[in-house]
């Protein structure tokens, strides 16, 4: 019983500490930025259609197109949305992008400079 008395504050109060220090110091975000090939993107109509289809979710913070080069660079928060399901949103939307073709019904409903 005097074992209880004389340490089990200690043992309560650094347990305390572990748990406050562990929650502390969980990642809340990780901001990654990448470059996404997408073959169709001819022009800003092709970039609208994308960023359309992308911007509201959470976790996509920019998205900047380089028509020269046909890509997307893609700022994101890699906490909230994985770069597959970026990938699957601009597949969605009609583009090809890096290594998976476009939904075709989604391609047919793009406007004529992005086919």
């Amino acid at each position: 019983m005097g074992f209880m008395k004389k340490w089990g504050w200690r043992c309560w109060l650094w347990s305390f500490c572990l748990i406050l220090m562990c929650t502390l110091g969980c990642r809340r975000h990780d901001i990654r930025e990448v470059t996404l090939h997408v073959p169709g993107l001819h022009g800003p109509e092709c970039a609208r259609v994308i960023q359309d289809a992308c911007i509201r979710y959470p976790g996509i913070k920019s998205i900047r197109p380089d028509y020269e080069r046909q890509a997307l660079q893609v700022t994101y928060n890699s906490m909230e949305i994985a770069l597959k399901n970026i990938e699957y949103l601009i597949v969605m939307a009609g583009f090809d992008v890096n290594d998976l073709q476009a939904r075709p019904e989604a391609a047919a409903k793009l406007p004529p400079e992005c086919r």
